[in-house]
C-alpha cells in the first residue's frame, strides 16, 4: 500500500492516483490508518515530520520513503538505514527560487533597497546614502549542490568572482575554485558575500562559529538560506553587535520561528524572512510532484530513482 501524508490537492492527488497504476493509495495523516493499514504500508510519500522511530516500527513492510522537500535532518536516519529503507527527497526543486532569493538580496544590499524604501516612507528625498555594486565582489558559496550551483551561475553573470566550499571536491561551473570545508578560514577571508548552501550534518552543524565569523571582512555579508544550525546564532549575534560584519541576511535559524526575544530582530543591519526562500513560489509543487512521480513509475528501480539519498551521510 502507499500512503502520502502530503496533504495534495486536486489535480495533484489525481495525477499520484495514476502513476501508482493500480497500487492502493491512502491520502491521510499516519494516525488516521488503523494498525491493519500501517503493517501493510509499502511506500510513503512524506513532507518528513511524521517520520519518527515509533512510526517506522509501525510500518514492517516499509521499503521507501520519498520526501517532498530537501530537509530532512529531524529524519531518524540510523533507523532508515538499519531498516534498509530507501530514501529519496525532492533537493533540487526549489534551487532557482533560492538563488534568485540570495542573487536578490545581495543586490539589495549594494544598492541599499532597504534604505530607500524607508526613506521614501518617511518622505526623505535622500542623496547622501552611498551605492556600490556586485560586480567585482567575491563571493563564496558553501554548498554546491544544485542551489549552489544555480546561484553560481547567476553571480558569475553579474561579474562577480565566486568561490565554493564543498564537502565534496570536484569543480563546477562558474566557480574559479572548490575548496574543502577544512579550507574555509583562506576562503572566508577573502568573501565580500558568504552563502551557505549546505545541508545541515554531523559535519556542518555549527560550521559557522566565532573563529570562522572572525576571519571574515567587517564589510562582509552572511546569507544563509541552508539549514539554522549550521550557523552559531549566538556567536553571529555577538559578532554583529561587534561591528565585524557588515550585515547578515537569514532566511533560517536555529529555532523557527525565530523567538520574538531574539536580539536578531532589531539589527539594522539583519534582513530577516521567514523560511520561505524556496517556498510559496507556484513552481514547487509542479517540481516536487514531477519528481515524486517520476521515481515512483521507475518503482522498484531505487538504483535509477532521482535523489537518492544516503541514511548514513545525511544527503
Amino acid at each position: 500500500m502507499i500512503v502520502s501524508t502530503l496533504g495534495l490537492e486536486e489535480p495533484w492527488r489525481s495525477r499520484l492516483d495514476r502513476t501508482a497504476g493500480g497500487r492502493p493509495v491512502r491520502h491521510c495523516a499516519l494516525a488516521e490508518l488503523t494498525a491493519e493499514e500501517l503493517e501493510q504500508t509499502e511506500i510513503l510519500f512524506t513532507y518528513g515530520y511524521d517520520v519518527t522511530e515509533k512510526a517506522l516500527a509501525a510500518m514492517p513492510a516499509l521499503r521507501w520513503v520519498h520526501i517532498g522537500q530537501s530537509g530532512m535532518d529531524k529524519l531518524p536516519m540510523a533507523e532508515l538505514a538499519r531498516r534498509g529503507i530507501r530514501l529519496t527527497n525532492s533537493r533540487g526543486i526549489n534551487a532557482v527560487a533560492i538563488a534568485e532569493y540570495a542573487m536578490g538580496m545581495m543586490l539589495n544590499v549594494v544598492r541599499r533597497s532597504f534604505v530607500f524604501y524607508e526613506q521614501a516612507r518617511a518622505g526623505v528625498w535622500d542623496l547622501e546614502t552611498r551605492l556600490d555594486e556586485v560586480c567585482g565582489k567575491t563571493l563564496g558559496i558553501f554548498g554546491l549542490g544544485r542551489v549552489g550551483r544555480e546561484l553560481a551561475a547567476r553571480a558569475h553573470a553579474f561579474g562577480m568572482q565566486v568561490l565554493g566550499v564543498d564537502l565534496a571536491p570536484g569543480t563546477a561551473p562558474g566557480v574559479q575554485a572548490v575548496y574543502a570545508p577544512a579550507q574555509r578560514l583562506e576562503v572566508l577571508a577573502r568573501c565580500d558575500f558568504v552563502v551557505i548552501c549546505m545541508p545541515l550534518t554531523g559535519e556542518t552543524r555549527h560550521l559557522f562559529g566565532e573563529k570562522e565569523l572572525a576571519a571574515m571582512k567587517p564589510t562582509a555579508w552572511l546569507m544563509n538560506v541552508g539549514r539554522g544550525p549550521i550557523v552559531d546564532e549566538a556567536a553571529l549575534t555577538r559578532a554583529l553587535e561587534a561591528g565585524q560584519l557588515g550585515g547578515a541576511a537569514l532566511d533560517v535559524f536555529e529555532t523557527e520561528p525565530l523567538p520574538a526575544g531574539s536580539p536578531l530582530w532589531g539589527m539594522k543591519n539583519v534582513y530577516i524572512t521567514p523560511h520561505i526562500a524556496g517556498d510559496h513560489q507556484a513552481s514547487y509543487m509542479p517540481r516536487m510532484m514531477g519528481v515524486l512521480c517520476e521515481n515512483l513509475a521507475l518503482y522498484p528501480a531505487f538504483e535509477r530513482m532521482e535523489n537518492p539519498v544516503d541514511p548514513g551521510r545525511g544527503f
